[in-house]
């Protein structure tokens, strides 16, 4: 359910300039009760380099190759993100999230290879 109410808007839209945003949809501002999800699924993570940035619709468009070697994603943000190619951040693909020097930024995924999976739970 949570994953259907964050992804509402399929399209990306961008932020009319001067304007400040003011809008949570995905490749926007990260909602309080988004980045708790985030916190709630640690796991989901995964260690990546930007491999390009790429102008695409009034925002950017960041390439990250993971770390792991299994594969890459495309997302994208409303504004520029402060990061350049080589930088280390960390994708949440599940919940749409981009985690750049710490700080986690609502991103609208364009590909990837699909949410980490989740742990193995041992019977107690």
């Amino acid at each position: 359910m949570a994953e259907r109410v964050m992804e509402r808007r399929a399209t990306i839209v961008a932020c009319p300039p001067p304007a400040v945003c003011d809008r949570f949809d995905t490749g926007h501002l990260l909602h309080p009760v988004h980045e708790r999800m985030l916190r709630n699924r640690p796991w989901g993570w995964r260690e990546g380099v930007v491999l390009a940035l790429r102008a695409r619709d009034g925002g950017v468009e960041v390439v990250v190759e993971y770390a792991s070697g299994e594969g890459a994603c495309r997302v994208w943000h409303h504004t520029l993100l402060g990061v350049g190619p080589g930088a280390t951040v960390r994708v949440h693909e599940q919940y749409h999230a981009l985690e750049v020097e710490g700080r986690g930024l609502n991103v609208r995924l364009l590909g990837g290879v699909g949410p980490a999976p989740e742990p193995v739970r041992t019977p107690r």
